[in-house]
Order: C-alpha cells, then sequence, then structure tokens
C-alpha cells in the first residue's frame, strides 16, 4: 500500500513540477512540461480524494511567486469547488497580464468555469 504523502510533500512536489513546466512553457521544451503535469495530475487526484488535504495545501500556492503555481492552484480550487472568490481573482489578475500563454490560460479557464458553472480539471 502506498504511503499518502503529507501536506508538505504535496506543496513542494506542486512548486517543483509547476516551476518547471512554467520554464519548459516559455522555452518551448513541451516534454519535459509533460513530464511533469503527469505529476501534477496524480497530486490533483489525491486533493481531489481528501478535501482537508486541499484545504490545507492550496491557499499558500495561491500566494506562490510563479505564476504557473498560482494559475493551477487557483484552477484546481476551482475543479474542486473550494476557495471560489480567491481562485477568480488570481486567474482575472493574470489574464489581465497580457503576458504570454499563462494569460491566455488564465482567461480560458474563467471562461469555461463562467460558461458551464463548474471546471473539470482532468478526466477520471
Amino acid at each position: 500500500m502506498n504511503k499518502i504523502p503529507s501536506a508538505a510533500e504535496i506543496k513542494r512536489q506542486y512548486i517543483e513540477s509547476l516551476v518547471i513546466i512554467e520554464k519548459s512553457n516559455l522555452d518551448g521544451e513541451y516534454k519535459i512540461g509533460n513530464k511533469e503535469g503527469k505529476r501534477i495530475i496524480l497530486l490533483f487526484k489525491l486533493l481531489e480524494g481528501n478535501s482537508d488535504l486541499a484545504k490545507e495545501v492550496l491557499p499558500p500556492l495561491l500566494k506562490h511567486e510563479s505564476i504557473k503555481v498560482r494559475l493551477c492552484a487557483a484552477a484546481h480550487c476551482l475543479g474542486l469547488n473550494i476557495f471560489i472568490d480567491q481562485a477568480v481573482a488570481i486567474l482575472g489578475s493574470i489574464s489581465n497580464l497580457n503576458t504570454s500563454i499563462f494569460s491566455f490560460e488564465a482567461e480560458m479557464t474563467l471562461k469555461v468555469w463562467r460558461e458551464q458553472g463548474y471546471l473539470k480539471v482532468y478526466q477520471k
């Protein structure tokens, strides 16, 4: 049986993987980003199955210096239906930056969430 990682371990892995994804997106190194993306999916699925853990892990990530960490944490909050006001504010501020792919990603995330009334982050 696999041990469930601690909140600190999950936060560390989120940050590590998303910083790599952010850099790979900017550098056009998508294979590297895709590898880390698989880790993010696994972490999200852990949080999806444990709302208390999600409520512990995601708030500090919403304040992280990395735009990709904030963006992903906010999207995950919408997907889990927690910290909605914070998530919408963060995605709105990122979309208003008009910087590269991340602003577009934030804008589209908000658009889909508003149109559907929910956000399906990853297929089950």
